[in-house]
């Protein structure tokens, strides 16, 4: 099993391309990241282990961090990037002026 995701919605949201975290990039282990004024968010995506982490700091503290396994899709809706795990919604993380993260109990 594996993660499943579009690249270029990804590439939409974070205004650049993934890096890989061990210098090969088709091992599946990818970075994300994006600015928004003082505040950082980031998002390591372990594609064959099927784990999402998601880090949001504020002046390079951190302020929120979320860990998601059993993750089977990543997905783009509008401006909202849902990571589900067999169709149920882990967490939304909504891009726009500000970042808003929105785990989900379940």
């Amino acid at each position: 099993m594996f993660v499943k995701f579009e690249e270029q919605d990804l590439l939409e949201l974070f205004n650049s391309e993934g890096e890989s975290l061990t210098g090969n990039k088709d091992d599946g282990q990818l970075l994300y990241a994006s600015s928004i004024l003082e505040f950082s968010l980031s998002i390591y995506i372990r594609t064959y282990e099927q784990q999402v982490s998601l880090f949001l700091k504020y002046k390079g503290k951190d302020i929120f961090y979320g860990d998601f396994k059993n993750v089977d899709e990543i997905k783009k809706v509008d401006n909202i990037l849902r990571i589900l795990s067999d169709e149920k919604h882990l967490a939304n993380i909504t891009f726009g002026e500000e970042f808003i993260i929105d785990v989900k109990d379940e």
